[in-house]
């Protein structure tokens, strides 16, 4: 991860957008957080993002959906989704919607910071 690196997180608890900011900052990336679907859209859009950290509960959708419909116009942009859920169903149906990975809150931050370095990796190298 570098400095270039832009993270988009989308997760409608406040508490949990700023450990991941602290994380992420400390590891040299740029970031911004939102809780909806509608802005995470928008950013998405309008961005050169390195990859969107995506959690399911939003505050008005969900993360399958907003997945699909990020689908429909970027199929590159690396979507790793960050649940509490541990149900095997919502991590199926996440990965088969075109998410990258899965991690389960809470998390290792080896695990974590190993995820989004590949991912971050494969996206800039594309660029």
């Amino acid at each position: 991860m570098s400095g270039q690196s832009f993270v988009l997180c989308v997760e409608d608890d406040r508490d949990t957008q700023e450990m991941l900011r602290i994380l992420l900052q400390d590891r040299g990336c740029r970031f911004t957080a939102v809780d909806n679907c509608q802005e995470a859209l928008r950013l998405i859009e309008e961005n050169d993002l390195s990859l969107v950290l995506l959690d399911n509960v939003l505050t008005d959708g969900n993360g399958i959906e907003l997945c699909q419909r990020l689908r429909k116009f970027n199929k590159e942009l690396p979507v790793v989704f960050l649940s509490g859920s541990a149900f095997d169903d919502e991590r199926e149906l996440a990965l088969e919607v075109g998410a990258n990975a899965f991690i389960t809150k809470p998390f290792a931050l080896s695990e974590f910071f190993a995820v989004l370095s590949d991912y971050i990796h494969l996206s800039e190298a594309r660029s």
